[in-house]
C-alpha cells in the first residue's frame, strides 16, 4: 500500500471540515438535548477510521482492506472509462463475468467471493468520490458507521434516558467496534447496517410507531447485511422473534390466552429453525450442511496455521452433541476473552483490558443480582432480543474464529449491545424495587 502521503492529508482535512460543517448544521436545528452527543460521536468515529487505516499501513502493511481498496478503484475506474462495463459488471455474479469481461477476475482479486464481490461493488462509488484516496475512503466508511452507531445510540437512550451517558458509552466508546467498526472492511457495512435495523425495528415493533420507510428500510439495508456478512441476519432473525414473542404476550390479559399464544410463537419458530436452515441452502450453496462443517473446519485450521493470537476450544467432535458441548466454552472466548496473559501484540492487549473489564462488571452483577437478572431483562422485551441475539450470535464467532484478532473484528456486530445489557443491569443495583416472577406478564 505505500504511505499516506502529506497532499492525502490536505485533501482529508478538506473533507473533515466540509462533513464536520454540515453535521454541526445539521445539529443546530435539533432540539432533542441528546445531540449534545452528535459531534462527538462524529469526532470519535473518524479517530477510529484513522486508527485502523495507520495501523493497516504501517504496521500490518497488507490484509483485506487493501484487496477491497483495490477492486474498487478498478471498477470506479471502469466506470469513468467505460459506464456500461461497470453498471454490466454490477449485474453480474461472483465468478460468473461476462466473458468480454474476463480479465476482470484477474484484476480484481475478490471478483470470484460473493460477499467479497458485493462489498467491491459497494465499495466503487465511495472510491470515485473520495479521488482514489485509501484515506477519504476510509473517512466516508468512518461517516457511514457513525450513522449507524448513532441510530444504536437513539434507541439505547431511550432505554436509559436518565443515563446518556452510558448509552452513548455503548454506542461510540468500545474500542473493538470503535478500531474495527470504521476502516475499509465488510464490518463497517454490517455494523453500520444491523445497528440501523435494530433502530427502525424498536420503534416499528416495541414501541409501536408505524412506518411504511422504516419497513422498507429494514428490508433493503438486511439485504445489504445478508449479501455481506448472511449469518449476521439468520442469527438476528430468531433473536428478534423472541422479543415479538414478549411483546406481544403483553397484550393478552389472561393466563390462557397467554399460554395458548405461546404455544403457537414456539411452534412457528420451531418450523422456522427446521425449514430456515433447508431455505438457505438453497438460496445459497455456502449454507448447506456439509458447507458449513468445511468452513468451521476451514477456519480453525487456518487460523491456527497463520499463528498469532489463537485460541483453541479443544478436542471438537462435529456432531449436534459434540458442537452443543462447547457453548459455554465459546461464549467466554466471545465475551471474557483474550485474557491479560494471553496477550501476544499490542493489539490483543487493548481487546484483553476491554474483555477484562467486562468480565469484572458481569461477574459484579452476578453477584449483586443474581437471579433478578432474568426479571430486569424481561422488563423490556427489545433486551430479551439483545441478549438472545448475543447468545447466538456469540456462539457462532467464538466457535469459529480461533484467532483473538479475528474474534475482535467477527464480535463486534453485539458487542456494544452485549454491554449496554450489562450497563443497564448495572443502573438496576440499587433500585430498591424487588422484581420477580409475579411483577410481569408472560
Amino acid at each position: 500500500m505505500g504511505s499516506i502521503t502529506w497532499i492525502e492529508w490536505g485533501i482529508w482535512l478538506v473533507f473533515f471540515v466540509f462533513i464536520f460543517v454540515l453535521l454541526y448544521t445539521y445539529r443546530h436545528f435539533k432540539e432533542d438535548p441528546a445531540y449534545r452527543f452528535f459531534l462527538g460521536g462524529f469526532v470519535l468515529k473518524v479517530l477510529g477510521g484513522v486508527a485502523f487505516a495507520f495501523v493497516y499501513v504501517y504496521y500490518y502493511k497488507f490484509g483485506d482492506t487493501f484487496l477491497y481498496f483495490r477492486g474498487g478503484q478498478t471498477l470506479a475506474q471502469t466506470l469513468v472509462d467505460s459506464p456500461g462495463d461497470y453498471f454490466r459488471l454490477l449485474m453480474a455474479d461472483n465468478g460468473n463475468l461476462p466473458a468480454d469481461l474476463g480479465d476482470f477476475e484477474a484484476a480484481i482479486s475478490y471478483s470470484r467471493g460473493a460477499e467479497e464481490w458485493f462489498m467491491v461493488k459497494l465499495l466503487s462509488p465511495l472510491v470515485l468520490l473520495a479521488f482514489d484516496s485509501y484515506l477519504l475512503v476510509t473517512l466516508l466508511m468512518s461517516l457511514i458507521s457513525f450513522f449507524g452507531a448513532w441510530k444504536l445510540f437513539l434507541v439505547l437512550k431511550d432505554l436509559l434516558p436518565n443515563r446518556q451517558g452510558m448509552a452513548f458509552f455503548a454506542a461510540f466508546l468500545i474500542p473493538s467496534a470503535l478500531f474495527w467498526g470504521g476502516g475499509i472492511m465488510k464490518d463497517t457495512f454490517t455494523l453500520a447496517g444491523i445497528n440501523y435495523v435494530i433502530y427502525c425495528l424498536y420503534f416499528l415493533v416495541f414501541k409501536g410507531q408505524f412506518s411504511w420507510w422504516r419497513w422498507v428500510a429494514v428490508i433493503l439495508v438486511s439485504t445489504v447485511v445478508f449479501y455481506l456478512k448472511g449469518y449476521i441476519i439468520i442469527a438476528f432473525i430468531p433473536s428478534l422473534l423472541f422479543g415479538i414473542n414478549a411483546v406481544l404476550n403483553r397484550k393478552f390479559d389472561t393466563k390462557i390466552l397467554r399460554y395458548v399464544f405461546g404455544v403457537l410463537f414456539f411452534g412457528f419458530t420451531a418450523v422456522i429453525v427446521y425449514f430456515g436452515p433447508t431455505f438457505l441452502a438453497e438460496t445459497s450453496s455456502k449454507y448447506a450442511l456439509s458447507s458449513v462443517e468445511g468452513r468451521v473446519k476451514g477456519f480453525h485450521t487456518w487460523h491456527t496455521d497463520v499463528g498469532g493470537a489463537i485460541y483453541s476450544l479443544g478436542e471438537i467432535e462435529y456432531t449436534a452433541v459434540g458442537v452443543v458441548e462447547k457453548i459455554p466454552s465459546a461464549l467466554n472466548v466471545t465475551f471474557f476473552r483474550p485474557y491479560l496473559w494471553e496477550s501476544a501484540n499490542p493489539m490483543v492487549l487493548i481487546a484483553a483490558v476491554e474483555s477484562s473489564l467486562v468480565l469484572i462488571l458481569f461477574i459484579y452483577l452476578l453477584f449483586k443480582l443474581r437471579f433478578r437478572i432474568f426479571w430486569l431483562i424481561h422488563e423490556q422485551p427489545i433486551l430479551i432480543t439483545f441478549v438472545v441475539y448475543c447468545l447466538i450470535f456469540g456462539f457462532i464467532v467464538g466457535f469459529t474464529s480461533y484467532n483473538f484478532g479475528a474474534l475482535g473484528r467477527y464480535k463486534i456486530p453485539i458487542y456494544s449491545l452485549f454491554i449496554f445489557v450489562l450497563l443497564y443491569l448495572y443502573t438496576k443495583v440499587k433500585t430498591p424495587q424487588s422484581y420477580s416472577p409475579k411483577n410481569f406478564k408472560g
